[in-house]
């Protein structure tokens, strides 16, 4: 396919792909390391927010997740040594949650990764650039999140897919 029709999400599945088997072989596993994507994100957040009190409702607004998604993923990584949690004295129904000691040290080593895959991924870019490229992500991104709530909320538009459609153009690029 020339790349004046390439599909954006088709390209953007691929560097996801790229970046997770980048994340796969290039980081040791760990018995206290994430066991999902969005662990392995949750601890992103709670390393970089350690100066602020944060509570499952950030974490659901954060990663766009439900409530009960939020509720067993966050068992999950407390039965596994992940995090604890820890009621306030005011509200004792309001616990933030913060990173176990072993597992802020195995993040410092994510985080460490992270930044050099970030660096190489950026490498030919200048500062202006990248942070267009954050810029027009961040459009797609909002587009997406606008369609989703639309169809969410039963509102079919001129810009709607048919599921037939749809996975016929996902399968034109396998």
């Amino acid at each position: 396919m020339e790349q004046n029709h390439k599909r954006l999400g088709f390209t953007l599945r691929v560097i996801q792909n790229k970046i997770k088997a980048i994340i796969c072989s290039s980081i040791p596993p760990s018995s206290k390391g994430p066991q999902s994507q969005l662990q392995g994100g949750i601890l992103g957040y709670l390393y970089h927010h350690q100066e602020q009190p944060v509570y499952q409702r950030d974490i659901e607004k954060e990663f766009r997740i439900s409530g009960a998604t939020a509720t067993n993923t966050l068992q999950v990584m407390e039965r596994n040594g992940l995090i604890v949690r820890k009621a306030l004295d005011k509200d004792a129904r309001l616990k933030r949650i913060l990173m176990t000691e072993e597992a802020m040290q195995n993040h410092r080593r994510i985080e460490e990764q992270m930044d050099r895959m970030e660096q190489r991924m950026t490498q030919g870019l200048d500062a202006g650039e990248v942070a267009e490229l954050h810029r027009m992500l961040d459009i797609v991104l909002g587009n997406l999140e606008e369609w989703q709530q639309e169809t969410e909320a039963g509102e079919p538009g001129e810009n709607s897919v048919s599921p037939a459609v749809e996975s016929t153009e996902e399968h034109e690029h396998e």
